[in-house]
């Protein structure tokens, strides 16, 4: 892959990815996270939660802002310096779900972007919002 290069991103420049996260996905991360919340596995827990059912992990979600940061936009040779994470509404499993990351500031001097991370579901409403700041080399 190429490495990214500041001078091609712009403000206002954004890539978009769809994702659903399975049960399955869910126990997996569970595992590598070692976070066994029951809101996130217990169904008959879940149930009686505010939220009626099992909800897929922020960080799960946090991680594919990762994804998309280090391997498609900017992508390759983008470094992550800070990541807020403003959890809004909860997302389900299997539900679909949007994940924007676009550009709102460059400092070419410093090498360094600021983009906005937003989730949003099929009906736009906003499930999570937030902000990185990543280094780029070149």
């Amino acid at each position: 892959m190429n490495e990214c290069k500041i001078s091609d991103l712009s403000v206002g420049q954004f890539h978009e990815e769809e994702y659903v996260v399975t049960e399955e996905m869910g126990k997996e991360f569970a595992e590598i996270s070692q976070d066994f919340n029951s809101i996130h596995l217990d169904k008959e827990f879940a149930e009686h939660s505010r939220f009626g059912q099992r909800i897929v992990h922020g960080m799960l979600v946090g991680s594919y802002i990762s994804g998309i940061i280090g391997n498609k936009f900017p992508g390759p040779g983008s470094i992550y310096m800070s990541q807020t994470l403003n959890f809004c509404k909860p997302i389900y499993y299997n539900q679909k779900f949007f994940i924007k990351v676009e550009v709102t500031k460059i400092d070419k001097e410093k090498h360094r972007v600021m983009l906005r991370t937003i989730c949003r579901d099929a009906m736009d409403n906003k499930l999570v919002d937030g902000e990185a700041k990543i280094y780029i080399e070149k």
